[in-house]
């Protein structure tokens, strides 16, 4: 369907608390949220099927709104009068969002510039790695071995410069021989991202052990960073790797007319759209149950911060001790 033929929208966020959906019709030629629904995510024991909270929040939007959307477990689309929906969108910060660890040859280039790349991304970046962290090589690989992440953002060196030091960690990588968050049997999904003279030996280390993907370089050259293949390979993998393993999300993502994207993601290009299209320096904040995201666009530079302690459900008790109870 043509974007511009979409009239009725229905959106839901699997949050990691709370499922919220809401309702978008095209007025005019503005689109408005008429109605809003939510319900208990559900991707945790008993019921272990994010698609139950999705249900229950469209359910309330169909009685708010007086629109059938739902037949059974089926959204009816497209959109005629009173019933169905043109498109099913959906985001998701549920079962702890995406969680990445990142790497790196100098903590304050390569090891940086994959930070941001993840975080732009959407991703909770559990630990960043580098070459010159000061860690000796033992305690990264216990490292590695322990976090467990979704995947594994892998950066270092300029196109056509020295390749040792990425392959270094490479090594520490195969050596770890790590396991993902979710999915027993499966292999963790790993991107490269760095000189792209060093693919071949870190296929050859990693090929075999772990879901190695190819992206380029996120920093080709040492005064430019190119952050978007890499970006947009994390999303694929969100997709491919994270999301099917996690519970009910196959049947979610059957019903999407849409890739379903990690929620800060989602709200990043929105803070990204306004910014571009009212000519804006725009910053925005994101309080969720577990985490709390800070989203800026200055001088068209976007930059993500966040917090992942810190959040309204999951980690109340976090606020509390930082704050401290008279406050």
């Amino acid at each position: 369907m043509n974007p511009q033929d979409l009239r009725v929208i229905l959106a839901t966020d699997c949050g990691s608390t709370t499922t919220k959906a809401i309702l978008i019709e095209k007025r005019g030629d503005e689109y408005r949220q008429t109605y809003r629904g939510e319900a208990p995510t559900t991707v945790e024991a008993p019921f272990e099927d994010v698609t139950r909270g999705v249900l229950n929040a469209i359910q309330e939007v169909e009685e708010l709104s007086g629109r059938h959307i739902l037949d059974g477990e089926h959204i009816l689309t497209p959109a005629t009068g009173t019933t169905g929906v043109d498109i099913y969108i959906s985001t998701s910060s549920a079962g702890g969002g995406l969680q990445i660890m990142v790497a790196g040859v100098v903590k304050s280039m390569s090891a940086e510039s994959a930070q941001r790349c993840a975080l732009g991304a959407g991703a909770i970046v559990m630990d960043t790695l580098a070459a010159n962290d000061g860690r000796p090589s033992y305690e990264k690989i216990e490292r590695i071995r322990q976090l467990r992440p979704d995947m594994l953002l892998l950066a270092g060196g300029t196109d056509g410069g020295t390749v040792s030091h990425v392959v270094e960690i490479a090594e520490y990588i195969a050596a770890a021989d790590p396991r993902p968050r979710l999915g027993i049997g499966y292999q963790l999904p790993v991107i490269f991202a760095g000189n792209k003279e060093a693919r071949g030996q870190v296929q050859r280390l990693l090929g075999d052990t772990t879901a190695l993907s190819i992206a380029e370089n996120i920093r080709p050259v040492l005064e430019q960073e190119n952050l978007m293949p890499a970006r947009h390979r994390i999303h694929d993998l969100f997709l491919e790797h994270v999301m099917a393993q996690a519970p009910g999300y196959k049947k979610l993502i059957s019903w999407t007319g849409a890739p379903i994207i990690p929620t800060p993601a989602a709200v990043g290009m929105i803070i990204e759209t306004v910014a571009r299209r009212e000519g804006l320096n725009v910053i925005g904040v994101d309080i969720g149950g577990a985490t709390t995201d800070v989203f800026s666009v200055f001088h068209e530079i976007f930059n993500r911060t966040v917090s992942a302690n810190l959040g309204m459900s999951y980690s109340i008790a976090n606020v509390v001790a930082e704050a401290g109870l008279d406050n």
